[in-house]
């Protein structure tokens, strides 16, 4: 029951927020607008031109249904999370009756349904664009876009919690900075190791072969898009990338867990 009321009140909070709104409004549009100008595009090979489909629709649809996960996961994560667990309002969060799991559990589910409505508009564009039967494409496979959705969302549960974890300790302007830097080095850093440093760190040995190391352990953000577009096109997901996906969810939300142990103050950043 006291789940329940947290998980209510939660999506109240959500339906009030029109920053939220604009976004998913804007999902829509981008989901919709990107597919019809895939649509319109030629290909040419061999001389022979030929249009794109819904398999290329739907490959195009993913990234874009990362991009709007990741801006959702920040929003969320760093502005909204934090709402109930700092300032004046802590100290009544503070003496609820409710034990600190219930808030995690609420926060990733309401965050799930988010992606949720995210990814009912990525198949509905789909569908506008294409027709109803681009989803019954028979070279569309649902195991591999089963698999893709299932690395996003755990991708974007675990920035949800990172930036919350970050927000109440360092404010949300900070964490906004931080959380930038953090991705764009996991990007640049998983890009040149794709295209043969990696090679080249583990030859050269010393800090490099560490660094490198620690890289592999990290969050695998920085092969994020190469593993979808791996898993899209073969069906297969790089099993110690999904086990990192694994285990680094749960390790933001037990650090997330220890965060909300007791009120926080407003950061000055905020």
């Amino acid at each position: 029951m006291k789940f329940w009321i947290l998980l209510k009140e939660s999506a109240r909070y959500i339906a009030r927020s029109r920053l939220l709104f604009l976004l998913m409004i804007f999902s829509l549009f981008l989901h919709y607008v990107g597919l019809s100008v895939v649509q319109q595009m030629t290909v040419s090979v061999q001389g022979l031109m030929s249009s794109l489909g819904p398999r290329e629709g739907m490959f195009v649809s993913l990234f874009l249904s990362l991009f709007v996960g990741v801006f959702l996961s920040v929003i969320y994560g760093i502005w909204m999370v934090p709402y109930f667990h700092q300032g004046d309002r802590s100290q009544l969060t503070y003496v609820l009756p409710v034990s600190k799991w219930s808030f995690v559990c609420v926060y990733a589910v309401t965050l799930l349904f988010l992606i949720l409505i995210e990814f009912g508009f990525m198949f509905g564009s789909l569908a506008m664009v294409f027709g109803s039967e681009a989803l019954l494409h028979p070279k569309f496979s649902w195991n591999a876009l089963f698999s893709c959705l299932v690395i996003e969302v755990l991708a974007v549960e675990f920035l949800l919690f990172f930036f919350a974890t970050l927000s109440l300790g360092l404010g949300q302007i900070s964490t906004l900075f931080v959380g930038g830097l953090a991705f764009i080095f996991l990007q640049v850093c998983g890009t040149a190791f794709r295209f043969g440093f990696d090679q080249y760190a583990r030859e050269s040995g010393g800090k490099l072969f560490v660094f490198y190391e620690l890289y592999r352990v990290a969050p695998p953000l920085g092969d994020l898009i190469f593993n979808l577009k791996q898993t899209f096109s073969t069906g297969d997901f790089p099993s110690f990338h999904a086990v990192l996906w694994v285990v680094w969810f749960g390790i933001s939300v037990l650090f997330f867990r220890r965060a909300i142990r007791y009120p926080r103050r407003n950061q000055a950043t905020e």
